[in-house]
């Protein structure tokens, strides 16, 4: 442990981080949000693993429902996306409690679509990728918050027609370090 005045920063080589975090997520596709709205929560569980000083590997499990109506018949349908994503981060700089990152990663989508039962539902899988930025705000020696903020690009064609189950999600994670 280093000391700036009363800061203090933890090297994490080696550790691992696990916890969860609530986001706010809105896909990208313009026919999803006449439908299911421009966003709505998404609450995820991630676990780490540091491998160098700045280097971590690391997966999280998402889950996201939206509900909506159908266009014509007003018929309430929902949507559910669960992105599982791997993913590699790199932390800038150590300033104190705060470690700025930037990552990289898949995101491994399942959805489904739940429909009036005349038509029944769908559900699919599909593959997409990320980038994304935050930082890490240490508490002591074990607790953190983890601000972050991710694009998603994730296009799937179930139809004859394409979808983009990716888009951006912001959010605020927190956890605890081994």
């Amino acid at each position: 442990m280093v000391f700036y005045g009363v800061l203090a920063t933890v090297d994490v080589s080696g550790s691992v981080r696990v916890g969860a975090s609530v986001n706010y997520y809105a896909v990208s596709d313009s026919n999803i949000k006449s439908i299911y709205g421009s966003g709505n929560s998404m609450v995820a569980g991630f676990l780490s693993v540091g491998l160098f000083r700045k280097i971590e590997l690391g997966a999280e499990a998402n889950y996201f429902r939206a509900k909506g109506k159908m266009t014509l018949t007003e018929e309430e349908i929902s949507l559910v996306l669960m992105p599982f994503v791997l993913r590699a981060r790199y932390r800038i700089a150590d300033f104190g409690r705060f470690s700025p990152y930037f990552g990289a990663g898949l995101a491994y989508f399942s959805y489904k679509e739940n429909l009036p039962s005349r038509l029944g539902n769908v559900s699919e899988t599909a593959v997409g990728e990320l980038g994304e930025a935050g930082c890490y705000c240490q508490f002591g020696k074990r607790l953190f918050l983890d601000v972050n903020v991710r694009y998603i690009i994730c296009e799937t064609k179930p139809f004859e027609e394409s979808i983009k189950l990716g888009g951006l999600r912001a959010g605020l994670g927190i956890g605890y370090i081994f």
